[in-house]
């Protein structure tokens, strides 16, 4: 896919740091198990994050913008 627009392609890229698996048929067809996932998504990063100082958690987001869009042919 040339417009790399999949979450596996924006995982790759470092755009999203995670991807949240849907359950079977889609998140809309289980709307419960999704909004579950997503929130022990959240949790479990958010309290990653809060183990950072503000320096830190600064500094990991200037690279991690730094670096999108980069990429190696190969």
């Amino acid at each position: 896919m040339a417009l790399k627009l999949t979450a596996r392609d924006h995982y790759e890229l470092g755009v999203i740091d995670e991807i949240v698996p849907e359950p079977a048929g889609g998140a809309h067809a289980d709307p419960e198990q999704s909004a579950r996932a997503l929130g022990s998504a959240l949790v479990k990063n958010l309290r990653e994050l809060e183990r950072l100082s503000p320096a830190e958690l600064v500094r990991q987001r200037w690279e991690k913008y730094l670096k999108m869009g980069q990429f190696t042919e190969g």
